[in-house]
């Protein structure tokens, strides 16, 4: 007995001193940035809540949203104006690892909206630099990521473009290779799940709107059943004055649904192509990118997407087949000064969605312009004024009348600090 209690406690203290051990060997930086978005954000009394809000019963976005949220009273409909003033969920805290050709990361996203405090986890990952290239493990953004823009938007969820038609698959589990400027990553599948969207306006008469989850008998959605990883790849260069980027992202799933008592299967092949290009001309910069998907919500890209009215994705179960999307991002900036900036873009998005057993198709077109100005008044300090506006158009509708929607606008300021 008491030779165990030694070694129990010879063990103890190996244990208790490796942490410091690993701490003269690893080389450990780290880092922070705290930001904030302070900002009057207002819809039209035509804008379907489902299109602009986080705060509407059953809202499925994720970027770009607001909680001004547009109401029928009395027969007569509202516009609303609501103030924002958050603690973005993109602030950070994390640390970069180095010990010879063996690496890592972290980093936990912290922020507070409404009063609810979000922790999340953005990286963890570890690399291994074995000479030709690099093995990462771990979660990390995905290979098909390309982003131009540093608009904000409404919410201000990232300031990054994410919403509004960034090429970006989001962060997810991977394993990554990396040889250079070329990456080829098998990552986390993604699937759509079941919800019922709600609106104060009828979409239209043949709805394509979600159904609810049902696993008893009778019909609805049981599962996604995914085989295979989500397969990326993505190739960036530098040529004169620019950088060019081009990659895509193949996704399979197969959708488990019940008809009558009776599972049913739905194999759905997503994937999406995109370009990108940063050019500088001494002060003056221009970005763009490009992209084509079909099915892109189940291709992993949903998190990008300011989707239109009809949903970009692939249910035998829900209405609808193959969805197709187009996006296109222009962005002009000129640097006054080291410490002032000036950036201004605008951004269009185009969804399909043909629904299956008629001819009965559904689109819409959405464009987002901006205009902003980034003072860094001292290092480590970036101060963004931003205005800016998203106007839905119409859903377009094959077999009914074009439904006009609104516009959502917003006056922001963006703040952060880098420690």
């Amino acid at each position: 007995m008491k030779k165990i209690f030694v070694l129990f406690l010879a063990l103890f203290v190996i244990l208790a001193a490796l942490p410091g051990f690993a701490q003269d060997k690893a080389d450990w930086a780290f880092y922070g940035s705290v930001r904030m978005w302070t900002a009057w954000e207002s819809v039209d009394s035509d804008t379907p809540p489902q299109l602009s809000s986080t705060g509407a019963p059953g809202a499925f976005f994720q970027n770009a949203v607001t909680r001004a949220r547009a109401f029928t009273y009395g027969g007569t409909s509202y516009g609303d104006n609501e103030l924002a003033w958050m603690l973005q969920t993109n602030s950070r805290v994390g640390a970069n690892v180095k010990w010879g050709n063996i690496g890592g990361r972290f980093e936990l996203g912290m922020g507070n909206t409404e009063g609810s405090a979000v922790v999340s986890l953005r990286l963890l990952y570890g690399t291994w630099n074995f000479g030709p290239g690099t093995l990462l493990v771990g979660q990390d953004y995905g290979t098909y990521d390309y982003r131009v823009s540093n608009v904000c938007g409404p919410g201000g969820a990232e300031c990054n473009g994410i919403g509004l038609g960034s090429i970006y698959a989001g962060r997810a589990p991977m394993l990554k290779l990396i040889f250079g400027d070329f990456k080829f990553s098998l990552e986390l599948p993604s699937a759509t799940a079941s919800f019922s969207p709600t609106t104060t306006r009828p979409i239209t008469s043949t709805t394509l709107l979600l159904t609810n989850n049902q696993t008893t008998a009778g019909t609805g959605f049981i599962e996604y059943d995914k085989t295979i990883p989500r397969i990326a790849a993505s190739y960036t260069f530098n040529l004169g004055p620019g950088q060019f980027f081009i990659g895509g992202q193949y996704n399979t799933v197969t959708e488990v649904y019940g008809v009558n008592g009776v599972t049913q299967e739905n194999d759905i092949q997503a994937w999406t192509l995109g370009a990108g290009t940063k050019l500088a001309f001494g002060p003056f910069y221009i970005n763009a990118t490009a992209q084509y998907g079909q099915n892109p919500n189940n291709a992993g890209s949903g998190p990008a997407t300011l989707y239109p009215t009809v949903q970009l994705y692939s249910s035998q179960l829900n209405k609808s087949e193959d969805s197709t999307y187009m996006a296109a991002q222009l962005i002009l900036g000129f640097k006054l000064t080291d410490s002032i900036g000036f950036e201004g873009g605008v951004i269009w998005q185009n969804g399909e969605v043909q629904a299956p057993s008629s001819q009965v198709s559904f689109e819409q077109n959405t464009y987002s312009y901006y205009i902003q100005m980034s003072w860094s008044p001292t290092k480590n300090v970036i101060i963004v004024p931003e205005i800016g506006v998203i106007d839905y158009d119409k859903l377009k509708s094959s077999d009914n009348a074009d439904l006009t929607y609104g516009d959502l606008t917003w006056i922001g300021i963006k703040w952060q600090i880098n420690f």
